[in-house]
């Protein structure tokens, strides 16, 4: 205790300090700190606020670029989708048109060794491409002389439009014809299948049924152009539902990435554009590093394109992980803006859908350009606080060493005649009772000091009255202790007395209580023999007579129907119609028929009752106590006949006993009672549709036999308390608590044991292990 408080102990300086600090210093550096907070709190949050809108504002001007520009590249494609839908449908007028190509322009054609039907390399205007799996026949090429009219329309739309690179028609068969001209032989491959190609299929029925300009995804072109968008239309002729084919016009990537760069764009922001599977089409060199890819214009022909070609999956916004908040937003709406991680710096992404061609323009700027004029803000008002918070600092600094000082001073007027006070009552301590007064002009302390002088006067005469009363007390302290050991001793002794008389009769109530069930059950299972036993004899009596009789009428039977047989053939033949009419009548053939069936019944039913009035007469008979030879398996099977009735309606029985099971010496009655409180015990502890398993065994020494069932289960704090005589959680009514009580006495008596398994919920299995060998016994 007193190490404890000399720890707390401070002298006056310290009382006098920490006092000044306190009450005076803290308050008020606690009010100078609530009002810098105020003042930064409000500074900040307005600061937060013009950040937020000039964030806001920033965001916006992104998203509005964004706007514009998509509006501006839609114009431009929706020009570009304005051609191609009247490119088509001068295309399906051009089918409806006779034409005749003039001998020129029919020269320009040959036929090559793989079937190709096309235009040679060498000449100008449009080129034609007629696939080897199309035989080329006269309407073949009369549908190709119809097309013929479309080459000045083709190439007005290539040299109208700065971004068409190519016009073309793809008909179902696999032609194609195209403007400019190239060596067609050369770059596709001879049994080119245009239904293959995006180019194609995208526009017809099953993916375009509303005969719509579509815009593809880029793909390598098997023209040669390298990477290549596509607007598309279908061409139907009139009044028709037969897609003839498709129309084009080509936009290379590399125009498009022109036009992305053409764009005005502030914050040294990049724009993207993207069709409407996430595959960026277009993206300058600036966006190369932030997105770790390189850009795809160009396409090395070694081999003829033979099917689509798309960008990788690292060009596709929905598939990268960088990107799926951008992916996200891009799914749930039309345009927006989002944050990104771009190459590990913070990143701004905005976006405005094309119209008409389901593509996207995102403009991407870096998040610290377009935030400068907010975070310099910020870092203005940073400055400020640091800049007052070091002010009252210096000022606190200085206000805390005028005090210290003046601390000093009042601390050594107190701290000289505490000292004194200090002495005094060391001195009385130390058994001085009368010290050296304290000389000192400050009151309170000379008052201190005189009361000191008087508590020293008093002390000292208390003190020689106590050590009179403590020599009394030992001498009292001394008698009282030898009267509590003496005492003590008694009720220790007593205790043992009383602990020993509890444990024997306890034993005793116990021993009582299990004679008591023991001698129940036995009294029950005698009457139980007698009444067996008597009902036994009486069904015996008449049953022989029924088992005479009726197989004396087994015997009587085939004689009477060979007499029958032999009558009925000495009956006039006026007579066999109506005899006839009686045997029908009277069910002669069913008689005939069923009879042997019938009897053949009776003498099972028979049977089945004199195995059930043996297998009584035997469980009556073994009822004496006499140790005796036991076959195991068949007290068994005799007490399972005996209480079929138990367990008939709710479950079935499985038995695996092993046949070479010895005999054993024991009290059949008794195992018999044990076997049959196990299968009752189980049959109430299943509702229905249950299993009872039984089984024995046999090891070195001992046989064993299991009682296992699909039923209840016993709850864990019950399972120490079901051997006990009495003890029951069933309905009254439903049992007694007396079987598996007796069960447990018997087994234990033939130097078995007995021992349970239960899950509550699954079912519960008791398990009985007898010896095979006992000493001799006599029945008691």
């Amino acid at each position: 205790m007193n190490k404890q408080q000399s720890s707390h102990e401070q002298n006056v300086f310290r009382v006098l300090w920490s006092t000044y600090i306190r009450n005076a210093l803290v308050p008020i550096i606690f009010i100078e700190l609530a009002l810098i907070a105020a003042y930064l709190a409000t500074n900040y949050i307005i600061r937060d606020e013009n950040i937020a809108t000039m964030q806001r504002s920033a965001q916006e001007s992104l998203l509005e670029t964004a706007r514009i520009e998509s509006d501006v590249i839609a114009s431009q494609l929706n020009g570009v989708a304005e051609m191609t839908d009247l490119f088509a449908a001068l295309i399906s007028q051009a089918y409806d048109t006779p034409h005749e190509a003039s001998d020129v322009e029919k020269s320009r054609y040959a036929l090559s060794d793989n079937g190709v039907w096309h235009t040679r390399a060498d000449t100008e205007g449009a080129a034609m491409f007629y696939s080897s799996i199309t035989p080329v026949g006269t309407a073949e090429m009369n549908k190709a002389w119809k097309l013929v009219q479309i080459d000045p329309l083709m190439k007005q739309l290539v040299y109208s439009s700065s971004l068409v690179t190519q016009a073309y028609i793809n008909t179902h068969d696999s032609m194609n014809r195209i403007y400019p001209a190239f060596d067609v032989v050369e770059q596709y491959p001879y049994d080119l299948n245009v239904r293959d190609y995006n180019f194609y299929y995208e526009a017809d029925a099953e993916h375009n049924p509303e005969r719509k300009v579509v815009w593809t995804d880029v793909y390598i072109d098997p023209a040669g152009q390298g990477w290549m968008a596509s607007a598309i239309a279908p061409v139907y002729r009139s009044n028709s539902d037969f897609l003839e084919g498709v129309a084009g016009l080509d936009i290379r990537v590399s125009e498009i990435i022109q036009q992305v760069l053409a764009l005005s764009l502030p914050w040294d922001s990049y724009a993207l554009l993207v069709d409407s599977s996430g595959t960026i089409l277009a993206m300058p060199e600036a966006a190369e590093h932030d997105w770790q890819l390189k850009e795809l214009t160009e396409h090395d022909y070694a081999t003829a394109i033979k099917q689509d070609t798309f960008k990788p999956e690292a060009f596709n916004l929905f598939k990268r992980q960088d990107s799926s908040l951008l992916a996200e937003g891009i799914h749930t709406s039309e345009d927006g803006v989002v944050a990104l991680e771009m190459a590990g710096e913070p990143k701004l992404a905005a976006w405005s859908l094309i119209p008409g061609a389901d593509w996207h323009l995102l403009v991407v700027a870096d998040q610290a350009r377009l935030y400068a004029d907010a975070n310099a803000l910020k870092a203005r008002v940073d400055q400020i606080a640091v800049g007052i918070i070091l002010g009252l600092l210096a000022f606190y600094l200085l206000f805390m060493v005028y005090l210290y000082r003046k601390s000093q001073q009042v601390s050594l007027r107190l701290s000289q005649p505490m000292q004194g006070l200090r002495r005094m009552i060391s001195a009385i301590g130390q058994g001085r009772y009368r010290p050296e007064p304290v000389t000192t002009d400050i009151t309170e302390l000379s008052a201190v000091s005189n009361g000191l002088l008087e508590m020293g006067k008093t002390i000292e005469l208390s003190r020689a009255e106590l050590d009179e009363a403590n020599r009394r007390l030992a001498r009292l302290n001394q008698v009282l202790e030898a009267r509590v050991e003496e005492r003590t001793r008694e009720l220790r002794q007593t205790n043992v007395d009383l602990q020993h008389e509890r444990e024997e009769q306890n034993r005793l109530i116990s021993e009582l209580k299990s004679t008591q069930a023991q001698l129940v059950q036995s009294e029950k299972m005698a009457s139980v023999g007698v009444l067996a036993t008597g009902v036994a004899h009486e069904i015996n009596n008449p049953l022989a007579f029924v088992s005479a009789n009726v197989s004396i009428l087994n015997d009587y039977v085939p004689s009477l129907l060979r007499l029958y047989q032999n009558a009925s053939e000495l009956v006039p033949g006026g007579q066999q119609e109506h005899l006839s009419k009686l045997e029908t009548q009277e069910r002669y053939v069913n008689i005939t028929d069923n009879i042997g069936d019938l009897l053949a019944d009776s003498m099972e039913g028979v049977r089945r009752i004199r195995h059930i009035t043996e297998s009584l007469l035997e469980f009556s008979h073994s009822g004496d106590t006499a140790w005796q030879a036991c076959d195991l398996n068949h007290c068994i099977e005799t007490t399972l006949v005996i209480c079929h009735y138990e367990y008939k309606y709710k479950a079935k029985v499985e038995t695996r006993l092993d046949p070479s099971l010895p005999q054993i010496r024991a009290v059949p009655a008794q195992l018999n009672q044990v076997i049959m409180a196990l299968v009752v015990n189980a049959a109430q502890a299943i509702r229905s549709d249950g299993c009872i398993r039984i089984a024995s065994s046999q090891t070195e020494t001992n046989v064993i036999f299991e009682v296992c069932d699909s039923g209840c289960g016993i709850a864990p704090e019950n399972l120490n308390h079901i051997f006990e005589p009495f003890f029951t959680t069933k309905e009254p009514g439903e049992g007694t608590g007396l079987g598996l009580a007796v069960a447990y006495g018997i087994i234990s008596a033939h130097e078995g044991r007995i021992e349970v398994e239960s899950t509550l919920g699954e079912g519960s299995c008791f398990k009985v292990t007898l010896p095979k060998s006992h000493e001799t016994r006599t029945s008691d």
